[in-house]
């Protein structure tokens, strides 16, 4: 089933994605402005809440990860030239609990996830 996601029409930023039959039937039955994702090709991002529309490319971006990074043809984020990475993390198969992993600034805050 193709899947869609609607977009705050003066952002572009996507509100939610639903699988559906088309975006016809996405307006029809929710409201809003909606626009195909797809998973299966290789020159498109699949949508997720949070990413941008580019309608001149027809495609979705993730968020800016950092402020200097750019946005490439296909819609990925590209570091600057040069730019070399200062964090390896190297996470061990037997974690006792689920963990998230937050970078902010070049330093990683490890989270564990007791739910």
């Amino acid at each position: 089933m193709p899947h869609f996601a609607e977009i705050n029409p003066q952002t572009n930023e996507v509100l939610r994605v639903v699988g559906a039959k088309s975006n016809l039937w996405c307006e029809n039955e929710f409201g809003g402005t909606w626009f195909r994702t797809y998973s299966d090709k290789e020159d498109k991002t699949y949508a997720g809440l949070g990413c941008t529309y580019h309608p001149e490319k027809e495609n979705f971006s993730a968020p800016q990860p950092f402020p200097s990074w750019t946005l490439d043809d296909q819609c990925n984020w590209v570091p600057p030239a040069g730019f070399k990475p200062s964090l390896h993390l190297y996470v061990e198969a037997d974690f006792a609990g689920a963990y998230n992993f937050h970078q902010l600034d070049g330093n990683v805050q490890i989270i564990q996830d007791n739910n």
